[in-house]
């Protein structure tokens, strides 16, 4: 297969489906990554990372590695992974990585604004310093922690941090060629730089970055919430001063800005220090100490850092972001810097953020509609065709047959309570059969699912008929419907928690439909995997409101149902 020529490969169309949900747009793209804005078939929002596999062993490994560390941390203030897989599914090209999508600013932008006061930012700090405790403890390093990967949830207000694609698993092999791990210049650590002067032109030399190198990061982001400068002004050449890095100490962010409280400024100190050892001894640590300095009454919290700074811009004009949980701006760093392995992201200047592109703002435009548009129509979704009649002369009568047809031409691609009333025409049922008596599950299948699967009594997880949304779909006793959108063990219904993937997306389930009171109802007996493994295991249809069963819907005739394209299962140990 030839390689990606990443300048050149354009944006997935609209309406693309990947995992089981459809692309609505592009949040952001890069050399090699591209980020798209989806929506899952009960209409919520999430952002999708579409990473290629096919640009050689070394990216293609980081991508994994991304998906396995996305798997792997999961808390309130670490962007949050919801699902990931291969696409396309007959001849895989990309790994794609499913994200929580997260409204709101980076933290820099929230935070040099007017009027925020010193406690809101202490809070966000304490909020990212929880965040990195959970991720150390997991033996991960972010590697890359700056402002323009920590975003401000306008929904919660937290501060969460996002994108692990530089992040590292202790034990895992190096990627990186070249002495640094990847990362930003202002934010790497004076132990980082002291080992590349150390090891200068030395075959094979590369630093390994600890959770050390991520607290002295946390303790640049502060000094520039505090002041809206960084510790050290840039080289006479343009690039970081190395020199006052590994021998200068910062000046003091109260004689910046007099408004720093002086126990605020302790901390920030002892996170700038020149060693590991100067600093706290661990993410834990600075939590403890962040969390003693917030309840301390001596300080004054409630005043503003920037009582003089320009007042805060409107989102609409300065552009605020649909943003994942991967940073946008990181996505487009993760290409350039795949681009050109072991090559440095210098800034251009020293303020504003240096680093890489970010995206532009999505276009101001109507909210999309809750349900994903349908993908390309059929042949025969085009507008039905009507014979001008003049207003005096009669209006023939229809034949009910060609009245039937032409309104279900007319409804296709409708959805919802639209399709409903246009389908408004007195809709034959399919015969009702006796509804089967109580029924136990298949030898074995409750301990398949719950020992085998690790999948839990009573979990949900959605299903789907048809890759078409807007239409109902004909099913009859036997159809088998699938699993999109992996089913990971533990897993709710929206897609919350889990960490092993119990069936993967297309997993085919088996089984028998019957209708009773003008409802369908389901009972799925067997999984069958893409690879072709099947387990055996006890499903129930419930509608989108987890109700049990499905309703008919319009074009249901006799030894003919018509359903909704999406449906869900849940788990039970036996057929009521």
């Amino acid at each position: 297969m030839a390689a990606l020529n990443p300048p050149d490969t354009s944006p997935l169309p609209v309406g693309t489906r990947i995992g089981g949900d459809v692309v609505e747009g592009v949040l952001g793209r890069g050399g090699f990554a591209i980020v798209y804005r989806v929506r899952s078939p009960e209409g919520r929002l999430f952002a999708l990372k579409l990473l290629p596999l096919d640009v050689g062993p070394e990216r293609a490994e980081r991508a994994w590695r991304e998906l396995s560390l996305g798997m792997l941390l999961r808390h309130a203030n670490l962007g949050r992974q919801v699902g990931a897989g291969q696409w396309p599914e007959d001849e895989p090209r990309f790994v794609w990585l499913k994200l929580e999508l997260i409204e709101g600013p980076t933290l820099d932008e929230w935070g040099l604004t007017s009027g925020r006061t010193v406690g809101e930012v202490v809070d966000r700090v304490l909020e990212v310093v929880r965040g990195l405790a959970v991720m150390h403890e997991a033996r991960v390093v972010h590697r890359d922690v700056k402002e323009a990967n920590i975003l401000v949830h306008l929904r919660t207000g937290q501060a969460v941090l996002v994108d692990f694609g530089v992040g590292y698993h202790e034990g895992d092999p190096t990627l990186t060629k070249g002495m640094f791990p990847p990362g930003t210049l202002p934010y790497r650590s004076p132990e980082a730089w002291a080992y590349g002067r150390a090891h200068a032109g030395e075959p094979g030399a590369h630093y390994r970055a600890g959770p050390g190198d991520d607290l002295y990061a946390v303790g640049v982001v502060l000094y520039r919430l505090l002041t809206g400068r960084f510790p050290f002004r840039p080289a006479e050449h343009g690039g970081e001063d190395v020199e006052a890095v590994l021998h200068q100490t910062p000046l003091p962010p109260h004689l910046v800005n007099p408004n720093v409280p002086r126990a605020v400024e302790e901390v920030c100190l002892r996170l700038l220090a020149k060693t590991p050892e100067g600093r706290y001894p661990g993410a834990v640590a600075l939590f403890e100490a962040l969390e003693e300095l917030r309840a301390r009454t001596d300080v004054a919290w409630t005043a503003p850092l920037h009582p003089e700074r320009r007042p805060a811009v409107k989102p609409r004009a300065r552009g605020w972001r649909m943003l994942a949980a991967v940073s946008v701006g990181l996505a487009v760093a993760l290409g350039v810097w795949w681009l050109t392995p072991g090559q440095e992201m210098a800034p251009a200047e020293p303020a504003p953020e240096p680093g890489w592109a970010v995206a532009a703002p999505l276009p101001e435009a109507p909210p999309p509609p809750a349900a994903a548009p349908p993908l390309a129509p059929r042949k025969d979704s085009a507008p039905v065709k009507q014979t001008q009649q003049t207003p005096s002369a009669p209006q023939p009568e229809t034949a009910p047959k060609r009245r039937g047809a032409a309104v279900r031409n007319a409804c296709l691609g409708l959805t919802g309570a639209a399709l409903q009333a246009c389908m408004g025409a007195p809709q034959q049922v399919p015969a009702e059969r006796p509804a089967p008596p109580p029924q136990a599950c298949p030898a074995g299948a409750v301990e398949t699912m719950t020992s085998t699967l690790g999948l839990s009594l009573g979990e949900i997880t959605p299903v789907d008929w048809s890759d078409v949304r807007g239409r109902y779909v004909h099913v009859n006793e036997d159809t088998p419907v699938y699993v999109f959108g992996h089913w990971e063990a533990g897993a709710d219904p929206q897609g919350y928690g889990g960490y092993k993937v119990a069936l993967p997306t297309k997993t085919q389930l088996n089984g028998r439909l019957y209708v009773k009171e003008g409802r369908v109802y389901g009972r799925f007996t067997e999984a069958r995997t893409p690879l072709g493994v099947t387990y055996p295991v006890c499903l129930e249809l419930l509608d989108s409101s987890e109700n049990v069963g499905l309703e008919l819907r319009p074009g249901s005739a006799p030894g003919k149902m018509m359903v909704s394209p999406v449906a869900r299962v849940r788990v039970v140990n036996r057929f009521p």
